[in-house]
């Protein structure tokens, strides 16, 4: 099912997204400082690196580089070109740096009218990456990647979620994170709460936080999802959970839909959240954290910067993932890729200069160089730099426990509008959690009828 509607939602999608910006909120929650060919490929073109350039290897060839970036990668991207161009001085690389909302808007306006440029930022998942490997836009780079070893060069999970169903590499992995529950150690401290490991130890520590008057979750808006998201998967597990969030499982019928949208009634009406938490800007969640009023908060790996820049005691600060497996076990995390993904039209010669200019710039030289490089990079044991050490740890964790898209890149934003307002018609008792499948599922069921 998922495959024919890659095939098919093209026109519609591309609509939806010249009137709003859609899929990952994360990058709406952090201040921008912080942060195929057609035919199948049967030769890569020639490998080089940054430090074929250290040992006085040229690249020859004149070779121009469009490039769509995003305007919080501004910094690092014309610090990047700038030390690349000494290097390869036949290369230049042409950046356009786009707020997020527009950078989504305008590559879709770009491919339908067939001009993308050479390069463009993008998320991964069903709404993003996939959207342009479905209308056949995008460098096909499975060959490239097999013959340069990317499976050990780049987080294995990073990677995958770089990947088509049939397994196609469809985008660069650029930057990988997930959602975990960041937590003031402090506060846990003086009502002598430990981090929990099962789902029962969660909400135990929750109980207690609110014995002493004190917020468990901050939240608000369409950040209350991430919640959601991370109860879906502990009541559905893996397999009925993703195949929820690929259409081909029905909401309507599922026992741990309905379990996941009463839990979050539930602490909701016993005070976890902070007060008026539906209404609030999910912008501002985690600033309830670093004023001490909720204990915890759902982010990514952007809070480790967050807690530096704005002068924070680290020492109060650390992350654990929501329990959502079963026997104590960790469960799978919420994750998203962030990627740069390729023209099929690119010649060998642009291709290998491409490929030139993503190996300098996540070597480990400009990493170096670099301090404005968003992290944590996909590159296999990268160092952090000293603003993120505070989320040292966070990909092994997710390496370890596995991971799942995050919803909002997978599902199609006719239905997550949809999601979102059944999670607050819950929240506020106009609905009972045991309808919002069926609401849901009625969303799914216009979206396929309109896409057959």
């Amino acid at each position: 099912m998922k495959k024919r509607l890659l095939a098919c939602t093209l026109v519609l999608t591309m609509m939806a997204s010249m009137l709003a910006g859609c899929g990952s909120k994360e990058e709406e929650a952090q201040p921008e400082a912080s942060k195929e060919p057609a035919a199948e490929q049967t030769q890569a073109p020639a490998d080089a690196d940054a430090a074929d350039a250290a040992d006085g290897a040229k690249f020859d060839k004149d070779v121009t580089l469009t490039f769509w970036s995003p305007t919080w990668h501004k910094d690092a991207d014309e610090q990047v070109i700038a030390d690349f161009a000494k290097l390869y001085p036949n290369i230049k690389i042409e950046p356009t740096f786009y707020s997020t909302d527009d950078i989504k808007t305008n590559t879709k306006v770009a491919a339908s009218s067939g001009t993308l440029p050479d390069m463009w930022y993008n998320w991964g998942g069903y709404n993003y990456a996939n959207y342009y490997a479905s209308a056949d836009l995008c460098y096909d780079l499975s060959a490239y990647a097999a013959e340069h070893d990317w499976e050990n060069k780049y987080v294995k999970s990073a990677l995958d979620l770089c990947k088509t169903d049939d397994g196609k590499i469809i985008a660069f992995p650029q930057v990988y994170t997930g959602l975990v529950l960041w937590y003031r150690t402090d506060i846990f401290d003086k009502y002598g709460l430990k981090v929990p490991t099962t789902f029962e130890e969660l909400e135990q520590v929750c109980a207690t936080l609110k014995e002493n008057g004190q917020a468990s979750f901050s939240t608000g808006g369409w950040h209350i999802f991430r919640y959601l998201e991370a109860l879906l998967e502990y009541y559905a597990g893996p397999e009925e959970h993703d195949a929820l969030n690929a259409l081909e499982a029905d909401w309507s019928k599922s026992e741990a839909v309905t379990n996941a949208f009463a839990k979050l009634k539930d602490w909701g009406d016993k005070g976890y959240f902070i007060d008026g938490y539906v209404t609030e800007d999910a912008n501002n969640a985690k600033m309830y954290v670093f004023s001490g009023s909720s204990a915890m908060v759902m982010d990514n790996s952007g809070m480790a910067s967050d807690v530096v820049a704005n002068g924070y005691d680290t020492s109060q600060y650390s992350f654990f993932a929501l329990p959502t497996g079963q026997d104590g076990k960790t469960g799978r995390i919420s994750s998203y890729v962030k990627t740069t993904q390729f023209n099929k039209n690119l010649t060998d010669d642009q291709f290998e200069a491409a490929m030139l200019f993503w190996d300098y710039y996540y070597s480990d030289e400009s990493l170096a160089a670099h301090a404005s490089i968003e992290q944590p990079t996909a590159v296999a044991g990268a160092k952090l730099s000293d603003s993120m050490a505070l989320a040292d740890g966070l990909l092994e964790m997710i390496d370890e426990a596995g991971s799942y898209t995050t919803t909002d890149q997978n599902v199609p934003n006719e239905i997550m509008d949809v999601v979102f307002a059944t999670e607050e018609a819950v929240l506020l008792g106009s609905i009972e959690p045991s309808q919002a499948g069926a609401q849901i599922q009625a969303a799914i069921d216009s979206y396929k009828a309109a896409n057959k």
